[in-house]
């Protein structure tokens, strides 16, 4: 069985190869997935389904990944939804102000997915508080 299965996680990103991507690597270790192609279309999947995880582009059309963060912290109901940041340059600038938002963590595009997942063990808790 895969290590994340039956997780669902929704893939914000306005490149469709990227999303494309991301999705063939989480189905690897057990996502199912979720798409939208921008920070609007992001939200209204949000709040239609039952997430596990958001991985969303920093740089988005109609609403940016870090603007998406601050929608999502900002509902009582999804605050504790991990969000995992992509970005194609780790602008220290960038970085503090999304872990100031509460931001998960983040993964410089491209990225594999060993990478992937090694970044979701350490964002996704069991109950018990332990890394699935």
């Amino acid at each position: 069985m895969a290590k994340f299965h039956n997780q669902i996680c929704l893939i914000a990103d306005d490149y469709s190869t990227t999303r494309r991507l991301i999705k063939e690597s989480l189905q690897q270790i057990g996502f199912s997935c979720l798409e939208a192609e921008n920070g609007n279309q992001a939200i209204a999947l949000i709040q239609q389904s039952t997430l596990d995880l958001v991985i969303a582009d920093v740089n988005m059309p109609e609403k940016n990944g870090l603007e998406l963060l601050k929608v999502i912290r900002a509902d009582y109901n999804m605050k504790d939804l991990p969000v995992v940041l992509t970005m194609l340059e780790p602008f220290e600038d960038l970085i503090s102000e999304a872990k100031i938002f509460g931001m998960n963590d983040y993964l410089v595009k491209p990225f594999d997915v060993f990478t992937l997942s090694k970044t979701l063990d350490k964002v996704i808790k069991t109950t018990g508080g332990e890394s699935l």
